[in-house]
């Protein structure tokens, strides 16, 4: 069967929905959007489908609203149903969810002065573009969806293990987590056996809160290159400081000179961080390639520490479990995993790390073509290529693929290659408010 549609949003996470809520605003009335992806969870994405209270947003509820042009959204609806949390306040990932949740559904109640929004229950597998500019996506419950325009918004997936297939012993795989957001992986965990993750980053820091909640009384050692973690919110937030930055003002060593130099003289670093974030995109665009691939290369880990933070409870929760000996934090590359007794043995430069379970806390992957079979298809038709520095598709400064003529977008950790920083709220809402105008005005237009 095949349906046609004036607006395909792909995707089941917080892109998509933020996009399909704004072009229900901003397209015509008359216009059709579907919103293609499983019904369940939809909006959630991983960040948001965790049930456990432990699990917090890491950014203020003040700044979390899902519409750019009313700031105060979120903290209405929480003051509205009944949960406490101030602008200041890091609430719950759920109730965070559930948010998303209910604006969409509000949204699906149709008026007669906003366009038709409907959910496509269902997996686009593979596209095609059609004569006519538009793409015909084939989806998993053996449909066929036509759209003039289209969006892709398909975030980025779990990252592997940072290590070859002959570098993890085929007798450790039963022991190995890959996902453990898929897998309830602590109820297989002994009570007194010690765990390994391998990462350090945030994905680390709420498998540790869970970790703490089911009586385990082992040692959690968590192993990534340089051993850092998120750091801390605090409780009162300084106000930003003006950008100490600027697009091409210097080679990249010289400006995170100064960069280090004005967060050392500042009482508060993180002023200074949050101060750049309107120039942190155009700092980004204005570095060649090469320089791009340095600052991965290099600064990445140490940026991403300091920009994306743990909300200030759960940072003293983690230093209490550093202080009492419970977490171990060890710096180096992970270089094999191998069978020990009833459990694991993995090997690091400095020495042996033993451990009943590896958990996988590498992440999101960096949305590369070929781990996703429609990316995948819309390459091998020719519209859409790699970014060349391997972080999701290729786009212009508006999100359009660039030999779409304005009828193919990309939202999120998609376009990363090219914004940088596009992956929290305060940024995808902008993108998904800029992108919702362009669309509407291509299909008012045609």
């Amino acid at each position: 069967m095949r349906q046609e549609t004036d607006v395909a949003v792909i995707g089941s996470g917080f892109s998509a929905v933020a996009l399909a809520l704004n072009l229900v605003e901003l397209a015509p009335a008359t216009a059709r959007v579907s919103l293609v992806g499983a019904r369940e969870g939809q909006g959630r994405g991983i960040a948001y489908a965790t049930t456990a209270y432990c699990h917090r947003l890491n950014v203020p509820a003040g700044r979390m609203s899902l519409f750019a042009d009313r700031p105060d959204h979120f903290t209405q609806w929480l003051a509205e149903n009944g949960h406490a949390g101030s602008a200041g306040d890091f609430v719950p990932r759920r109730l965070y969810g559930d948010y998303i949740g209910h604006c969409l559904d509000a949204a699906l109640k149709r008026t007669a002065n906003r366009a038709a929004l409907t959910l496509v229950d269902a997996e686009a597998q593979r596209a095609e573009a059609l004569a006519d500019g538009g793409l015909l996506f084939h989806l998993s419950d053996g449909s066929e969806l036509a759209a003039r325009v289209s969006a892709l918004c398909t975030g980025a997936g779990t990252g592997r293990l940072p290590l070859p297939d002959e570098a993890i012993s085929k007798d450790v795989r039963p022991f190995v987590v890959q996902n453990p957001w898929e897998d309830a992986w602590w109820e297989r965990l002994p009570d007194d056996g010690d765990v390994l993750f391998v990462g350090t980053g945030l994905t680390m820091v709420d498998q540790c809160l869970l970790l703490a909640r089911t009586g385990f009384r082992g040692t959690i050692h968590a192993v990534s290159r340089h051993g850092l973690l998120p750091q801390a919110h605090l409780a009162q937030r300084a106000d930003p400081l003006a950008p100490v930055l600027a697009p091409d003002s210097g080679e990249l060593s010289a400006m995170l000179a100064t960069l280090r130099a004005a967060a050392t003289a500042t009482p508060d670093w993180r002023a200074v961080m949050d101060g750049l974030r309107p120039v942190t995109q155009d700092l980004w665009k204005g570095w060649m390639p090469e320089q791009q691939r340095r600052f991965l290369r290099h600064a990445a880990p140490f940026w991403n520490v300091h920009r994306h933070r743990m909300a200030p409870d759960v940072a003293a929760e983690i230093a209490a479990l550093r202080e009492t000996g419970r977490l171990v934090l060890h710096r180096g590359r992970l270089r094999a995993l191998h069978r020990q007794g009833n459990g694991v043995i993995g090997t690091i430069k400095d020495g042996l790390l033993p451990a009943t379970m590896v958990v996988n806390c590498t992440g999101f992957e960096r949305c590369t073509v070929s781990a996703s079979p429609l990316l995948s298809s819309l390459a091998a038709e020719g519209v859409v290529e790699p970014h060349p520095i391997g972080l999701g598709i290729t786009v212009d400064d508006h999100s359009a693929v660039p030999t779409s003529e304005g009828r193919l977008y990309a939202l999120g950790p998609l376009t990363t290659g090219r914004h940088f920083e596009i992956t929290a709220v305060p940024d995808i809402r902008v993108q998904a408010r800029t992108v919702a105008g362009r669309i509407a005005a291509e299909i008012t237009r045609s």
